[in-house]
């Protein structure tokens, strides 16, 4: 015969709660912390825009540009930061129409920053460091994340609920690259020095590749959790964006 639960004392029960609420949004707040430098170069270039000192490289290249410039950051901005709370489990669970509509901001947005830094990538002359093969990077990688936010809006559409979470996992990881790129350049200038033309692509492709792999890991493991059971019940809220 099992033996019945041993009830949990009050003050352990507390502390538990306590630490589930505090995970609950660690994930989110580290995708915030992550996206901060991207976001503060990003306004740097709006204030420069705006009439401002120049105070990033390349500035008469990239302000060549405004309007394609300003929709790309604004959009990439409002996808990183809202999108990092797509990833509050509880927080979701609990405001499934507030999910529902941020869903409806993030793809336009995404698809904006997609498509803005597809035409930067294609119609600007090439930064101080820019290589032909950064180019074609880029341009794939702008065109996977776009293929990876229409396909989730179609898997939600149709209420393949898990598909929904993988694609839009994929999508959003892409749009993080900028982030991990501050350490993979980072971690370049402490090893090797200034950035030269193969340092700048291989930092910039080494932050996306440690993003599309991380985003494959956690959509692996949410599948052998999930088990045999793909789709979600009618009705019901997708776990991730």
């Amino acid at each position: 015969m099992t033996p019945a639960p041993v009830p949990m004392a009050p003050t352990a029960r507390a502390a538990t709660i306590e630490r589930v609420k505090s995970s609950n949004w660690l994930i989110p707040t580290g995708l915030v912390l992550l996206a901060a430098v991207p976001v503060a170069a990003g306004s740097l270039r709006l204030a420069e825009l705006a009439g401002g000192p120049a105070t990033i490289a390349d500035s008469d290249r990239v302000t060549s540009a405004p309007v394609a410039l300003a929709l790309h950051i604004v959009s990439v901005t409002v996808f990183s930061i809202l999108g990092a709370f797509q990833f509050a489990p509880r927080f979701r669970r609990r405001n499934r129409g507030w999910h529902r509509a941020a869903g409806r901001i993030l793809v336009p947005c995404g698809l904006t920053a997609a498509l803005s830094g597809l035409w930067l990538t294609l119609f600007l002359p090439p930064g101080t460091h820019d290589s032909g093969a950064l180019v074609v990077i880029r341009v794939v990688v702008v065109a996977w994340m776009g293929a990876a936010l229409v396909r989730g809006f179609v898997a939600v559409r149709r209420r393949e609920f898990a598909r929904h979470r993988a694609w839009m996992i994929r999508g959003y990881a892409i749009a993080m690259g900028a982030g991990t790129q501050a350490f993979t350049n980072a971690a370049w200038l402490a090893a090797v020095g200034p950035l030269t033309t193969t340092g700048r692509t291989a930092t910039l492709t080494a932050g996306w590749l440690i993003n599309v792999v991380v985003a494959e890991w956690i959509i692996r493991r949410r599948r052998a959790a999930a088990g045999p059971r793909a789709r979600v019940a009618p009705g019901s809220v997708p776990s991730v964006p």
